[in-house]
Parts: structure tokens; C-alpha cells; sequence
């Protein structure tokens, strides 16, 4: 992704810092049962090269989607946290965006770490779509039919919820 881009995406997301917003499954599949009927927020928290924006499902703080300025673009990461704060066994996966559409549009297939850490997970694509008025969060698996898609309404804000596990122990 090249910086400019990058930039322009994080400069995007920067815009909603300290909102929250809620959000909707979009063609959930069985294994998305845990989410279904549970609300979904997104919180943009952390507003400088590093954006985080956690990920409530319902009182589940665990999740936290994290996008961070590298020299060649931007970086997403998926911390997951115990309700005591410590890192979940399966942490710190993602992958570098992959050029770009546009700066609303970034793929993040998944790196080398995530391979090691889930091998199911080698051929993963994160895409998030940032526009005006939407957020999406999608997972595809390549070479299978695993999809799964979250859109929040980036025009209704919503009081915002309690800080995710482990806000106090992992850098802002």
C-alpha cells in the first residue's frame, strides 16, 4: 500500500476517534453462531500511528483490531485479550495491506506470523472498506467458502462502551 495511501486511510479513521458505533452481521454463517443476536461495536480508540479500534460482541471485550503506520503502508493486527488483561493464546495475527483500490478499500492478506500461529489461516484476507457513512470489517479464506462480513453505521454514534480487557496493560 503505498504511504500516501495509508495515510489517507489511517487519516480517515483517525476522524472517529473516540466514537463508538454498533454494527450488523452481513450473511452470517454457522460459524459466526456465537455472534448472532449479540450486539456488535466497533470503538476507535488510540489515535495516533497506531489505531485501535476494539470490537464488542456483546459483554465479549476481548477483540481488538489494530492498524498501524509501517514504512511501506499499513498494518493490521488482531489482539485478543482475556477478561484479566493477558493475551489470549491466539494473538497478534494479521498481515501488511496489499496495494490498494483506494484508501477506503485495504486487503490485508495474512503474514508469515499467522501462518505459523493458525495454519487455517495462511490463505486469510482481511479487507476493511472505510467510507463516509459505512465500516466494514470482512474475513474471506481463500480456497474455501469461509466469509465473514460486519458493517457498522458510521452515521449513527453510540455512547461508547466500556474500555476492552487489557486496555491498561497493551500500549495505546
Amino acid at each position: 500500500m503505498p504511504v500516501d495511501s495509508s495515510a489517507a486511510f489511517l487519516t480517515a479513521l483517525r476522524t472517529h476517534c473516540g466514537r463508538a458505533y454498533e454494527g450488523q452481521l452481513v450473511n452470517p454463517q454457522p460459524a459466526d453462531s456465537a455472534m448472532r443476536g449479540q450486539r456488535l461495536v466497533m470503538h476507535v480508540r488510540g489515535c495516533g500511528d497506531t489505531v485501535r479500534v476494539p470490537f464488542h460482541v456483546g459483554d465479549n471485550r476481548s477483540r481488538t483490531w489494530v492498524f498501524t503506520r509501517t514504512s511501506n503502508g499499513v498494518r493490521l493486527k488482531h489482539d485478543h485479550r482475556h477478561e484479566d488483561g493477558s493475551e489470549d493464546r491466539v494473538t497478534q495475527y494479521g498481515g501488511d495491506a496489499m496495494a490498494p483500490r483506494a484508501a477506503s478499500h485495504v486487503e490485508f492478506p495474512a503474514d508469515s506470523a499467522t501462518a505459523a500461529l493458525i495454519p487455517t489461516a495462511r490463505t486469510n484476507v482481511w479487507t476493511v472498506e472505510l467510507t463516509p457513512t459505512r465500516f466494514s470489517y470482512q474475513l474471506r479464506r481463500e480456497g474455501s467458502d469461509r466469509r465473514f462480513r460486519v458493517d457498522f453505521d458510521l452515521t449513527r454514534p453510540i455512547t461508547p462502551p466500556p474500555a476492552p480487557w487489557g486496555a491498561d496493560t497493551k500500549a495505546r
